[in-house]
């Protein structure tokens, strides 16, 4: 088995994005989808370990991740934000709670245009599934 990759890391991150461009299902599911989006870990100081960031924004562009930035700091942006706890987090990539009802039930807050993310739906499971082919490691 490959070795398991921390998250967050930039690493993590750069694999995310790498694998989401490969993913056919995430190409055909992402068409159309233009805007970065902000993925926010809300509690990083209930983590036994301190993260080297709390938010990362993926720039997504027609089923392709162009680049990646991690973001260090509290004022970090984009048009889409995806806020959750660390344990939703991980919860969502070890496909525990699929995303559209973690949305729906609060445990993943999203800020931007709801209706355009519901339509984009299929994208967000596709996405969950590449974060799924990451051997991942998470902090305690």
């Amino acid at each position: 088995m490959a070795d398991e990759i921390l998250f967050p890391s930039q690493t993590w991150v750069e694999e995310y994005c790498k694998r989401l461009s490969e993913s056919p299902d995430y190409n055909k599911a992402g068409k159309g989808w233009k805007d970065p989006i902000m993925f926010t870990i809300s509690d990083p100081e209930a983590l036994s370990e301190k993260p080297e960031f709390n938010s990362f924004t993926l720039y997504l562009q027609d089923g392709k991740c162009e680049k990646c930035e991690m973001i260090k700091t509290e004022n970090g942006s984009a048009p889409f934000v995806l806020t959750a706890t660390y344990a939703n987090w991980k919860k969502i990539i070890d496909g525990k709670i699929n995303p559209t009802q973690a949305m729906l039930t609060g445990q993943l807050k999203v800020k931007g245009n709801m209706a355009l993310i519901l339509r984009y739906a299929s994208a967000a499971i596709a996405m969950v599934k590449v974060a799924q082919s990451i051997p991942t490691k998470y902090i305690a």
